[in-house]
């Protein structure tokens, strides 16, 4: 018996730092969608003003992920009180669920999905509180090392801190270099630096804090970046990705050609395995569900720490989550039909 059609609000773009990443990953969910048959109709949270429509080509032509990510101005809450509106209209729009192609700020952080609950409104990926525990790294962090899965060693700092010499005496006091700097509350790299001298400490914080309230500087672990995906509470083939250049930052993951990716991740079997056993460790503890995406770096000595997790992770066909899906030979169609399902049992 074919599956049964549904009429979907897409959503895709907002006014993250993510957004040009958030409308590339709507326009291969939508064409994945239409192609098994659904009902679609787009919306962009950051254009409340063009009607919801089953031609995106306003939304999605002509757009591109640029180097550096976007900025919005002070009309952000402006549109997101209007966009409540057009999700008040779901029932008058004739719509079965909304598919959330949102990555970061308020489409990830859980409000969007507060929202959403509150206005009794199905919906695909993590709820508001795997949302708000996983894009605050820092938290994240404490949450998973208790249920014993590895962290670096970090410090968390207010970016109303103005005195870097304080910055610089817990720095060293506490940490090694190299170091990584990064806001706490950002995806996709936005505002990260590696920091290898103390002279390059002022720089690398002044940018994270252009992010956000708080930020980390976190012990670099050397070793591999590998990333775990988990859908339905299954663990996805390893996924190794190797820059080609520099660390895994906005620009590599985005420009083509950037990085090398590597599934199934090269790595011994008892690797392997610490390394499920932690990503759904991860999972759980932060009350995740659907699909999520967790990141670690394993040192050479097979040791995984936790990065952070990402509950909204990246959709598009090149992204790291539909590759890990292809390794375990899931295509993107099916991928995308099953995350939408999880949001109707």
């Amino acid at each position: 018996m074919p599956a049964k059609t549904l009429k979907i609000l897409l959503v895709a773009g907002g006014d993250s730092a993510e957004s040009d990443v958030s409308i590339h990953t709507g326009r291969a969910v939508f064409a994945a969608l239409k192609e098994r048959g659904h009902d679609v109709l787009v919306a962009d949270p950051h254009r409340p003003y063009i009607p919801p429509t089953d031609e995106p080509g306003v939304f999605f032509d002509n757009a591109e992920v640029t180097e550096t990510p976007p900025t919005f101005g002070s009309d952000v809450f402006v549109a997101r009180r209007r966009f409540i509106n057009v999700v008040k209209d779901l029932e008058y729009l004739d719509r079965d669920v909304v598919f959330n192609a949102l990555h970061g700020g308020a489409g990830e952080d859980g409000t969007f999905q507060a929202v959403l609950d509150y206005l009794g409104v199905l919906y695909t990926g993590c709820g508001p509180r795997a949302c708000a525990l996983a894009m605050d790294k820092e938290l994240s962090k404490r949450l998973v090392a208790g249920a014993g899965v590895l962290v670096a060693r970090h410090l968390y700092l207010d970016s109303k801190t103005d005195n870097i010499d304080d910055v610089d005496r817990q720095l060293r006091g506490t940490l090694k270099l190299p170091a990584v700097v990064k806001p706490n509350n950002e995806g996709s790299s936005v505002g990260v630096t590696i920091v290898h001298t103390y002279n390059e400490l002022e720089s690398a914080i002044h940018e994270a804090r252009e992010f956000g309230g708080h930020y980390l500087i976190e012990e670099f672990i050397p070793g591999k970046e590998i990333t775990i995906g988990i859908l339905d509470g299954e663990d996805l083939p390893a996924l190794e990705i190797k820059p080609k250049k520099g660390f895994y930052d906005y620009r590599n993951k985005y420009q083509p050609g950037g990085c090398e990716y590597i599934v199934p991740a090269p790595l011994d079997t008892s690797v392997a395995s610490a390394l499920s056993s932690a990503a759904k460790f991860a999972y759980q503890v932060l009350g995740c569900r659907h699909y999520a995406r967790i990141d670690f770096r394993v040192t050479d000595e097979g040791k995984p720490y936790f990065l952070e997790a990402n509950t909204l992770p990246g959709l598009t066909e090149g992204s790291l989550f539909p590759k890990s899906a292809l390794g375990a030979g899931i295509v993107y169609r099916q991928m995308v039909d099953k995350i939408l399902r999880l949001a109707m049992l």
